[in-house]
């Protein structure tokens, strides 16, 4: 069983009931992205922002998955979940984003240093008009929209492009979908628990990197999720015998 193939499934699930629902729409990117960008990191003042995408009175969650396959049906594609930004009618909205990358290479030994290539990636596009505020280890995301920005066609189609193309520049990353949402608050808290469980593997997975040895599963606080997901008992196994060997 893969790290994320139960997360994969569930979110394929919420997203087939809000395709029924009418509130899905896809973009599939063609791109590079042509929106400008800015040479320093950018700053949106609170009197020039349009929007404001998952500030903390707001529900917000943010997290990053992949697949292990070379399947790929083109470079990427943006997924919207309620009103794109020039639909977006209030000011401050719940904010939902999941990226799932398609690649190669995941496995035991090259899992960590690419899961921090990728994750490195959300911080590196400094587009016009745009501002990432905060972006957790709980993850959530908190960013900002200028009004000039809105005024002059930036989107979430806009954005999730940027993202994609950012990430395509990994040459073991083959495809990628973003997935945004804005539906509502109730919608973007359904995945809440999905984003909790990426995280515990994701903690796993440090975790077993960052150690100098590997410690006796009994007393590992994620000792639970790594006997049940296959992908994690490779990686643990592995640390175990680089340390007999090193």
């Amino acid at each position: 069983m893969g790290l994320f193939d139960a997360q994969h499934e569930e979110i394929r699930g919420s997203l087939s009931k809000w395709q029924e629902q009418g509130k899905v729409t896809r973009f599939v990117t063609d791109g590079p992205s042509s929106w400008p960008s800015t040479i320093n990191k950018n700053l949106v003042m609170g009197a020039d922002t349009a929007v404001e995408l998952g500030d903390p009175s707001h529900a917000s969650l943010s997290f990053l998955i992949w697949n292990d396959t070379e399947e790929t049906t083109g470079r990427g594609q943006v997924t919207i979940v309620g009103p794109d930004l020039p639909e977006t009618t209030d000011k401050k909205v719940s904010f939902g984003k999941i990226v799932v990358v398609n690649g190669h290479g995941f496995d035991e030994d090259n899992s960590y240093d690419r899961y921090q290539l990728l994750d490195q990636a959300r911080y590196a596009i400094p587009l016009d008009g745009y501002m990432m505020r905060s972006a957790s280890q709980y993850q959530r995301e908190w960013s900002r929209v200028s009004k000039d920005a809105l005024q002059k066609g930036f989107s979430f189609q806009v954005l999730g492009q940027a993202l994609i193309d950012e990430l395509l520049k990994n040459d073991f990353v083959s495809s990628v979908e973003v997935i945004f949402i804005t539906s509502s608050k109730e919608d973007v808290l359904e995945l809440k628990a999905v984003s909790e469980e990426v995280a515990t593997r994701i903690g796993a997975m440090n975790k077993m990197a960052d150690l100098m040895h590997v410690e006796d599963c009994g007393v590992c606080e994620y000792s639970d999720v790594c006997s049940d997901v296959e992908e994690l008992q490779d990686m643990r196994n592995a640390s175990r015998k680089k340390e007999r060997y090193a």
